[in-house]
């Protein structure tokens, strides 16, 4: 514990002693220097020099001299080149310049390697006191005389001044007394000496010292009257002027112990109306020797005044007096000078035919009321009478109440008049029109303009229709609010009127409807609207965007219009922002009307990210996000669905064929009987006959052959009969040729036709006559070779070129003998296949059951 305390103190024990150690050789430093600085106060912009001084014992013990003195002013080294010296212990410097607030100048002597302290001095830098200027003496009856004065230039030192004031034979004369002194306190610009007699002469001095020196003023020759305060005056009354209504007269007074005459004085009177700030000011000059009393006239009717006076002696340096107590009154009443600003809302007709009518005015300005207005009365005039009714559902309408009035009206025209009145009589009327209900409207203003003049008020702007019958304006305008009602401010304006300030609950942000109306005669025209903002603002908030279509490489967006109390000012135009995830954002910018929008060149199946920003010319705001998935490719989803129904389509179809395939083999294959199965294979008429009989048309010759037995010469009896060269009538044929021919043979029909059956392509009719049978049918067209199954009839071709063809002699016998011996064979044809084409074979049964068909069609 002990060694404990020891160390402590050997702890604090070294810097203590070292600090006394430094403090002395500190001091021994400046017991071994002498600095003096002249002069040692400096007056503004002259210079010093200074000398440090060192003694001969301390030089030769520290090895110094002057060689080792530095300078320093305010911390800083000044150049080595201002330095001097007077021998081995004197160092001197001299300084050109001084701040004005002085400077501290310090020597130091550089000692073991670093730079030690001798001396240092506060250098001050003042002048002497500039010579005073008394600017101005006041004197007060009974009480002093008071001066004040200009001190001059500041000396940055403590100046004392002193007011010595001297009262004199005469002016500017011999001492009459001794001078009365006040010395000023410390800043004062002012003193006061007991000098009470306003009708002496006095000279006035001032004089100013300090360290430096000290100046005096030039001598105030001054008469005390001169420079005199007299005391206020007194308001004794102020009262109405009987017969000027605009007139109130002010009765006032002096204290006579300061002055003799009400003439010796300059008199200024003061009134203001109540609420009023500014006073305004007249003077009056007294020319009799006691106060008279001052009219004020062209006063505003029912004003309160207040009122009050102050005086002054009729010299240059003399003072006014303070202000004399206050007098009060007030001007009588007027009838109002002015009518009231009118204007109307009319309703549609009701179903009685009826309409409200309601009047709106605007109440006096109380220099245009002129008094108290007890109320109002509202008068009707029908078209074509003068006189004016009175409508007692406005006759007792007072200021107090609102300012409105409604009356139901006819859907006649008329003039409505609305005058105020006081107790002192009524204003002038004002009148509107009120047209007849399906009246077409005058026409409204050409030009309106609204612009911002301030945050709380709008500039009007319009240009007037060129109509002298023009009595006005009116201006009508309120707030546009989803939340709030329409609350219609208006005003009128004559009919010189160009513009306006709107100022009347006018907020920033927010947006009016401003409307104009033409007065011509007092009737209005139709209005012209503008909507204006008096200063924009950011959206409160943006659009919700939302899908209304969606595919795969697009969608549809719509948005609703942002609500009029959040769009804050005009939206301009709306930016959909619209990002893919992981993609960057891109963007589309519309007009700010449009509320809908197509994005195309999307990807499929992607989630896109959406947001949309409105902005107006202050800025935009952000709506809330969201997401769309745009769809898959729609081929797929459509052909996927399309086969599932065609193959259940194709099922259904194949299960019914199955089901009804009897009945759908009946109807497109029907059973055709075998006639080898038919009884009549075994039967055959001896005679077949083949009737050619008339078609009906007269280029065709039919002619009847019977082939029951062969005959010589039929062949050759047909041939010519078929060679003839105009188609002959069947009965000129008499019973026409027969050829006989045996049992079993074949038929063919001959058919000529004319050149007009050939050529066409699709022919007006059949060369061969259609049959039917119960096997087949035969049917054979002109101009070629068909083969009908069964019967397998063939016709012969017919010549274009001839009216009637005949057969050559070849091809008839070919034909007929293939009749008469079916299964012999030409040697000049080919194969049986070849024969098969070349002719023309059927059985009995067929060729049997045709000749019968023709024969009945005939009539045989």
């Amino acid at each position: 514990m002990v060694s404990v305390q020891k160390h402590w103190e050997r702890g604090w024990l070294y810097p203590l002693l070292w600090l006394a150690l430094k403090a002395g050789a500190e001091s021994s430093w400046q017991d071994c220097s002498i600095l003096t600085v002249r002069p040692p106060v400096a007056r503004p912009g002259s210079g010093v020099s200074a000398s440090c001084v060192l003694s001969p014992a301390c030089a030769r013990e520290r090895g110094v001299n002057a060689a080792d003195v530095a300078w320093r002013l305010d911390g800083e080294e000044i150049p080595r080149d201002q330095y001097g010296s007077i021998g081995s212990s004197v160092s001197t410097v001299t300084l050109s310049a001084l701040p004005l607030a002085g400077a501290n100048l310090s020597c130091h002597a550089r000692y073991g390697g670093s730079d030690t302290l001798l001396q240092s001095r506060e250098i001050r830098v003042a002048s002497p006191p500039a010579q005073p200027k008394i600017l101005s003496c006041i004197s007060i009856h009974l009480a002093n005389l008071s001066c004040s004065w200009d001190p001059g230039p500041e000396t940055l030192l403590r100046t004392s001044f002193t007011l010595s004031v001297t009262e004199v034979m005469r002016r500017c004369g011999s001492k009459f007394k001794d001078p009365l002194e006040c010395r000023a306190a410390p800043g004062a610009r002012s003193c006061p000496v007991p000098a009470k007699n306003l009708y002496a002469s006095y000279n006035v001095t001032v004089r100013a010292e300090n360290e430096l020196g000290s100046q005096t003023s030039p001598v105030l020759c001054l008469y005390g009257m001169d420079a005199v305060k007299l005391s206020p005056p007194r308001v004794v009354s102020v009262s109405a002027v009987a017969g000027r209504e605009d007139c109130l007269a002010v009765i006032w007074d002096l204290h006579y112990s300061e002055i003799h005459h009400a003439s010796s004085a300059l008199y200024e009177l003061q009134y203001r109306a109540r609420g009023e700030k500014l006073w305004k000011q007249t003077l009056i000059d007294v020319r009799e020797a006691s106060p008279v009393p001052v009219r004020l006239c062209d006063l505003p009717a029912f004003t309160e005044y207040t009122f009050r006076l102050r005086s002054r002696y009729k010299s240059d340096m003399s003072h006014w007096s303070e202000w004399s107590n206050k007098g009060e009154a007030r001007t009588p009443e007027r009838a109002p000078s002015k009518e009231p600003q009118l204007w109307r809302r009319i309703e549609p007709l009701d179903s009685e035919g009826e309409r409200r009518v309601t009047l709106q005015w605007k109440p006096l300005q109380r220099h245009e009321a002129n008094g108290r207005i007890l109320g109002y009365r509202v008068f009707r005039q029908r078209p074509g009478t003068p006189e004016k009714t009175e409508l007692s559902e406005c006759s007792g309408t007072t200021p107090l109440a609102s300012p409105e009035c409604s009356v139901l009206l006819s859907a006649e025209r008329c003039v409505l008049s609305l005058s105020a009145y006081s107790s002192a009589g009524q204003s002038p009327q004002a009148s509107i029109a009120i047209p007849a209900a399906g009246q077409a409207a005058l026409p409204g203003l050409s030009t309106l303009a609204v612009s911002p003049a301030d945050d709380h008020s709008l500039l009007v702007q319009w240009k007037p229709p060129d109509r002298p019958s023009v009595s006005g304006f009116i201006l009508e305008w309120c707030v546009l609010s989803e939340r709030e009602g329409c609350v219609l401010h208006w005003h009128r304006l004559g009919r010189h009127s160009r513009d306006m300030v709107i100022s009347e609950s006018i907020e920033p942000e927010r947006l009016y409807r401003v409307s104009a109306y033409v007065l011509d005669e007092g009737e209005a025209g139709d209005p012209v609207s503008v909507q204006a903002y008096s200063r924009q603002g950011a959206p409160s908030r943006g659009p919700s965007l939302r899908p209304k279509t969606t595919w795969k490489t697009g969608l549809q967006l719509e948005w609703d219009p942002i609500p009029l109390d959040d769009r804050r000012g005009f939206i301009q135009n709306c930016t959909i922002f619209y990002q893919s995830e992981g993609g960057v954002w891109d963007f589309v910018v519309v007009n700010g009307s449009v509320h809908q929008l197509r994005l195309d060149g999307l990807s499929s199946d992607q989630e896109y990210k959406l947001h949309a920003v409105a902005s107006t010319d202050q800025g935009g705001t952000a709506g809330p996000d969201i997401y769309v998935q745009t769809l898959r490719d729609g081929t797929m989803l459509l052909v996927i669905p399309l086969s599932a129904l065609l193959t259940l389509i194709s099922i259904i179809v194949l299960l019914a064929c199955v089901q009804q395939r009897q009945a759908i083999k009946k109807r497109f294959f029907p059973t055709i009987p075998d006639p080898a199965d038919s009884s009549l294979a075994n039967w055959m008429p001896k005679k077949i006959w083949m009737d050619f009989r008339d078609y009906q048309d007269d280029r065709c010759l039919k002619t009847q052959v019977d082939i029951s037995a062969p005959r010589p010469g039929t062949v050759q009896e047909t041939q010519s009969s078929l060679n003839r060269s105009e188609c002959q009538d069947p009965a000129s044929l008499g019973g026409g040729v027969t050829i006989p021919i045996q049992t079993y043979c074949t038929a063919a029909i001959l058919q000529h036709c004319t050149g007009d059956d050939y050529v066409r392509e699709t022919p007006r009719r059949s060369c061969a006559e259609q049959g039917s049978v119960e096997y087949s049918t035969v049917m054979g067209i002109a101009g070629g070779y068909t083969q009908i199954p069964q019967a397998k009839l063939a016709l012969l071709p017919c010549n274009p070129d001839l009216r009637v063809q005949t057969p050559s002699q070849d091809l008839f016998n070919k034909t007929y003998q293939s009749l008469l011996y079916p299964d012999m064979k030409d040697p000049d044809q080919g194969t049986e296949e070849e024969e098969e084409e070349g002719s023309v074979s059927t059985s009995s049964l067929l060729l049997e059951q045709l000749m019968q068909g023709r024969a009945q069609n005939s009539g045989l």
